[in-house]
């Protein structure tokens, strides 16, 4: 035999001798040549070749090895100077020399790590043209295998070397090939994670969980497991479940039913739907059950009032009410997919392994439910409607727990309890009238007993009396529809308010909110502080609202649909668009005010007065300011949308840049996004290009932080020239500002730079102090970056002067950040370390979250490179905790950068 031959078998058939191929005989010789390359180098028993070449079904003995042996006489001969078979103790083999044979080769590389070289091998099925059932059985499947090992290896190989984005086509197309394969799953996961696509990564897990619970009935094992909670990450335990009313009777046998739901194991989530009538306890049923048996469901309670049969409202549409779920279980806004399919198939992924009660309130039908449920079956959920969820019942196995009225014992009970024993008993013939025009209707009931229960001299017998006035009468209690029923109801509570009480009442209905102030209604109303708490305090007496904290109200969206109601009869169009202007100067001079709290270097806003009647909310500091945009967020994102369609274009864009700071600082980069787009449209209405060059601005940092480079420096190029058509030279310093960030987030350092020194040059023209020193402080971190460190600590130690000077935490925390950059780097990690812990401490000062994270990730390696190993993985974890919620892709990759850390 000739050095220069070759066997392959990793695809069909091949010999070659030099460059010419050898032709090999079809048949038994096929099979028998094929056997013994498989074997190479060992002997193959004559029985084994008889097995093989007969495929398990061969005559007689005698016959078969003197065809066994023709087949070897013929294969040698055709493969002449490329014969290998040589005859062995009783059999045959082949006598292959080193790197002849291709899975020879192929399994040197593989084990050298060499893993593409080693598939390059590789030209198909391996034998694919040999007819042989039983070796591609025994021999061709095990080959395979190997196969799919060194392509997973050569993946997790590239994945190490961060070429995620390369191998994402290629794992889909395993996944499909192999959809059961949870190696090549888990891979797919961790490449769609580290290239920040994390809803795709968790909807590829959900995909293979469903399949294996489908095809296996099993779950995905412990690695896979534990890259899916790495990826969903630590995530808050809500507790959104409104307090357990105080006043609730009767209901045993709905709640012996309800108990008996926490027992079902039926293999999937548990759905209770709740239906009835308007004011038939629905709500009142499930919020009691719910907090009664919240300690059964450690990893928290969701609860959204779906708004199903409100006047007035749109019901909250299945993708509004998933982002807020979404939210509340930790996930970043800007991470939550904007297709409603997308969100729903992420929400049942990040409650798939959770244990946590949904209670979804006043559902319009099943369709608005749908979308709601969680996978799984750790969940239960309730549904509240008046609606028929048949359709719930019939498609996803709902547990229908109809409600009807209050039985008279329990009704009596419910009265007896508010107004008290003593009360009723002395009145027995008016409380079974009171008993009887209520019908059982646990709203009527308690309305009235909050009416009584005000005043003491009133007697019984007169409430009663009201009720048999046909003027007076609810025709709730009359057996009307529901919503003429629950109106009948309000409109008699709304009847015995004070006129103060009344107006206030009003209001309420004009407010985007639920969760109001004092101060924001005494706008909308005109009134004095003093006389709108006297009112709210009448409204909570008769349960129209609760007060959750001194200084805010709540009410149910019932009261508020009737108040509604009410705004529109007694009040026009006009005074309708004045309540708003008195409402929204409110929320703007509050919202200013707050915001310069929070940054009281900011780019000045120039505001119209506000109305004489409007009062502002008072906040005495930062931090008070910061609490208030907490809880008033949601309602100025709705009105800067409400400003924008009512005609009320300076308001908005004002609006937007008033929350501007704190969407920023928080986190909450999309809707810092969706109200500067509006901002930008109302400055373009207007023709004010002051306002177009702060959205141009605002768009473009959050372009960045999205990633969308492009994007944001058109905008700030746009800022510039507008900027510089206005005079501005503020906005233009601010947009240089902007492409620095661009610039550096494409590692274009040099340009970053040159934009900042710009920038300084523009600040110096302005006179600010702040402004100046914020250039300095960016001139020197670009230095720093480019690695002239002496000169960075130059401008960043004299710009950290300045802003201690003038009282800038913001600034001091950016300036100690960048001063301890560059120390870091000039090889002096203690002197960094003190830098950074003093910036950690200024950015949570100033709830600047974003900021505060970069920062102790920076501080986490100082602390490596100066010995510190502990305090190192303690400030990295620490840092991992706000990526975690903020910035999933960063969390990635720091995830690693601890696990380098601790080894």
């Amino acid at each position: 035999m000739t050095a220069n031959v070759r066997f392959n078998v990793l695809g069909p058939l091949d010999v070659r001798l030099g460059e010419r191929p050898v032709p090999v005989p079809a048949g038994r010789a096929r099979v028998l040549l094929a056997t013994l390359l498989l074997r190479a180098n060992r002997p193959v028993a004559v029985d084994e070749l008889v097995e093989r070449l007969w495929d398990g079904s061969a005559p007689n003995p005698r016959r078969a090895r003197a065809t066994l042996q023709m087949a070897v006489t013929r294969l040698r001969q055709a493969l002449g100077e490329a014969n290998v078979v040589r005859t062995a103790a009783n059999g045959y083999l082949a006598d292959v020399p080193p790197g002849a044979l291709d899975l020879h080769r192929f399994r040197e590389l593989a084990a050298a790590g060499e893993y593409a070289a080693a598939l390059d091998l590789w030209r198909g099925e391996p034998l694919s043209d040999v007819p042989s059932p039983l070796l591609h059985a025994e021999d061709v499947a095990p080959l395979l295998e190997e196969h799919l090992v060194v392509l997973e290896r050569r993946i997790e190989a590239d994945l190490a070397a961060g070429a995620a984005r390369e191998v994402v086509a290629p794992l889909r197309s395993l996944t499909r090939a192999h959809p059961l394969r949870e190696r090549f799953w888990g891979q797919l996961v961790l490449a769609l994670s580290r290239l920040g696509r994390r809803d795709e990564a968790l909807a590829a897990y959900e995909e293979l969980r469903a399949r294996l619970a489908d095809e296996l009935g099993v779950d995905p094992g412990p690695n896979l497991r534990r890259l899916h909670r790495d990826l969903v990450g630590a995530r808050p335990v809500p507790r959104q479940l409104p307090r357990r009313a105080g006043m609730f009777v009767g209901r045993d046998a709905e709640l012996r039913e309800l108990d008996g739901l926490l027992g079902a194991d039926a293999g999937t989530v548990v759905i209770s739907a709740i239906g009835g009538t308007a004011g038939i306890g629905k709500t009142t049923l499930a919020l009691h059950w719910a907090n009664r048996v919240a300690d059964r469901f450690p990893d928290g309670q969701l609860y959204v009032d779906l708004r199903g049969f409100h006047p007035v409202a749109e019901p909250v549409p299945p993708d509004e009410a998933i982002f807020g779920f979404l939210e509340a279980l930790g996930v970043p806004a800007d991470r939550v997919p904007v297709d409603l399919d997308a969100r729903a198939a992420l929400y049942r992924t990040v409650l798939a392994d959770r244990r946590v009660l949904v209670l979804l309130d006043n559902a319009r039908d099943s369709d608005q439910v749908r979308p709601l449920l969680p996978g799984g079956a750790l969940s239960l959920v309730l549904v509240t409607s008046r609606h028929d969820l048949s359709g719930l019942v019939v498609r996803e196995g709902a547990v229908p727990l109809p409600l009807g009225l209050l039985a008279e014992a329990d009704a009596r009970a419910l009265l007896e309890r508010q107004v008290g024993a003593r009360r009723a008993q002395a009145e027995p013939e008016a409380v079974a009238a009171l008993l009887a025009h209520c019908g059982g209707l646990p709203l009527a009931l308690s309305i009235l007993a909050a009416r009584a229960a005000a005043d003491a001299s009133l007697p019984l017998s007169a409430l009663a009396a009201e009720l048999a006035d046909a003027r007076t009468r609810l025709a709730a209690l009359d057996a009307g529809g529901p919503t003429t029923d629950l109106r009948a109801v309000l409109s008699w509570s709304h009847g015995q308010l004070s006129p103060t009480a009344a107006l206030v009442f009003r209001m309420l209905g004009l407010h985007p909110g639920s969760n109001r102030t004092t101060e924001a209604i005494a706008s909308m109303a005109a009134l004095p502080v003093a006389r709108t708490r006297e009112a709210l305090r009448e409204l909570v007496r008769s349960r129209l609202l609760s007060q959750p904290s001194p200084g805010r109200v709540l009410s149910h969206d019932l009261v508020c649909l009737y108040a509604s109601d009410q705004a529109r009869e007694h009040h026009t169009e006009a005074e309708r668009r004045a309540v708003l202007r008195r409402l929204l100067d409110h929320y703007l001079h509050t919202a200013d005010r707050a915001d310069r709290l929070l940054y009281p270097q900011r780019d000045p806003l120039d505001l119209d007065p506000a109305d004489d009647a409007v009062v502002l909310t008072p906040l005495a500091d930062h931090r008070e300011a910061l609490a208030w945009f907490e809880i008033e967020h949601q309602v100025l994102v709705a009105l800067v949308e409400r400003a924008h369609e009512q005609g009320f274009p300076a308001h908005a864009w004002r609006l937007a840049w008033t929350c501007a700071t704190y969407f920023q600082r928080r986190g909450h980069w999309r809707d810092q996004l969706a109200t500067q787009l509006i901002a930008l449209a109302c400055g373009e209405r207007l023709g004010d290009l002051d306002a177009q060059v702060r959205a141009h601005r605002n768009i473009g940092l959050m372009r960045v932080k999205l990633g969308e480079l492009d994007v944001a420096a058109e905008h700030y190029r746009r800022a510039l020239e507008l900027a510089a058509e206005l005079g501005d030279a503020f906005g233009r310093a601010r947009a240089h500002r902007g492409l620095a960030a661009v610039f550096e987030r494409q590692g274009r350092y040099a340009d970053s730079l040159r934009e900042c020194r710009s920038a300084l040059e523009l600040f110096r023209e302005t006179g600010d102090p702040a402004t100046v020193a914020g250039a300095l402080n960016a001139v020197g971190w670009f230095h720093s970056l480019l690695g002239d460190h002496d000169a960075a600590l130059r401008h960043c130690g004299e710009a950290l002067e300045v802003f201690r000077a003038v009282g800038d935490r913001f600034g001091q925390a950016n300036a100690l950040d960048s001063l301890g950059h560059a120390l870091h780097h000039s090889g002096r990690p203690a002197e960094a370390v003190e830098r950074f812990r003093a910036a950690v401490e200024l950015w949570r000062d100033t709830g600047s979250r974003d900021e505060e994270a970069n920062t102790l990730r920076r501080l986490a390696q100082a602390e490596r490179d100066r010995g510190a190993v502990a305090d190192a993985v303690a400030a990295a974890h620490e840092a991992l905790a706000i990526f975690s919620e903020l910035d999933p892709p960063e969390a990635e990759s720091l995830r690693g950068e601890i696990s380098r850390l601790s080894s």
